[in-house]
């Protein structure tokens, strides 16, 4: 499998197993609360507080906790991939941090622009805003486009971050 592809599987895999726990975690304490927090998250700010907290802050810490110290997370383990810094030696926790900054920053956007200063749903349906969805969706291509013209080793995250990831 090319390199590329194997990092966008992974990554398709960190975030499909991370979503299972999360939402998981989130539909076991709607049903053993009875709706809290659900029932009481009336605004945007709110709502993109609780999202932080529950579902941002923790995909934040497994990324940069397991590239730091295990120099993958689960999907590239699945995929025999690892995470160095640039010329081979383990990351170093800003280096670790600003990938994940990075790379999760097309998410992060997509969460301010759903749910501030209303969610989308709460809202009329022509809010004049929509068409702010098309930044994280540009910002996706430019990074897979940049991956794909560094042949997979490195992704605008590893440029930023001096970093590149290898097979094993």
């Amino acid at each position: 499998m090319r390199l590329s592809v194997a990092r966008l599987f992974a990554y398709w895999l960190d975030v499909v197993m991370a979503a299972a726990v999360l939402i998981g975690f989130q539909a076991l304490l709607y049903a053993v609360t009875g709706g809290f927090p659900f029932a009481h998250l009336k605004y945007g700010y709110q709502i993109m507080l609780w999202v932080w907290a529950t579902i941002s802050l923790p995909v934040w810490i497994c990324f940069t906790g397991c590239e730091m110290r295990w120099r993958q997370t689960a999907g590239k383990r699945l995929l025999g991939l690892r995470v160095t810094a640039v010329g081979g030696s383990g990351l170093r926790f800003r280096q670790a941090l600003t990938r994940t900054f990075v790379k999760l920053l097309p998410w992060e956007a997509t969460h301010v622009i759903l749910l501030y200063p209303e969610p989308w749903w709460q809202g009329a349906v022509d809010t004049g805003r929509e068409w702010l969805i098309i930044i994280p969706n540009a910002m996706m291509i430019i990074y897979i486009a940049i991956l794909l013209a560094g042949r997979g080793k490195r992704a605008l995250h590893d440029y930023i971050a001096g970093t590149e990831v290898v097979a094993r």
